[in-house]
């Protein structure tokens, strides 16, 4: 066990720690390569711009928000008419140079993670049903 460590009955925590340990460093890794890559260097980049200008961040942000929830939470008729809703917010919002490449650069990053956790979950062999 590590030093001044005490057992937890946590099972993640192999011995009380040392095995998360390991995994914790590993982990903060991982996080810093994903920050040095071009996809995250970019995002921070038009992240940047778009902030320059706080009422078309505000009016981004709440196109994201309302994708994110008709993407998770939205079902039937109800579903088709925010997508609609949607598609027409997202034409206008990618006439502006700067939301479209912010809204491209968040897309690349976005990939970049899935592709990890997905390699991650295939690594482990860990069975979800799809």
């Amino acid at each position: 066990m590590e030093t001044n460590q005490k057992k937890t009955n946590d099972p993640a925590h192999y011995y009380g720690g040392v095995k998360m340990g390991t995994i914790d460093r590993q982990v903060s890794s991982l996080i810093l390569a994903l920050q040095e890559s071009p996809e995250y260097q970019d995002y921070r980049k038009q992240e940047k711009i778009l902030n320059q200008n706080p009422a078309l961040k505000e009016r981004v942000d709440q196109f994201r928000r309302e994708n994110f929830t008709t993407q998770t939470q939205i079902m039937g008729e109800e579903w088709s008419d925010a997508i609609e809703r949607l598609t027409v917010e997202s034409a206008q919002l990618r006439k502006i140079p700067e939301v479209n490449a912010f809204l491209d650069a968040e897309l690349a990053l976005c990939k970049l993670i899935q592709r990890t956790v997905s390699k991650i979950t295939a690594g482990v062999a860990l069975d979800i049903p799809i």
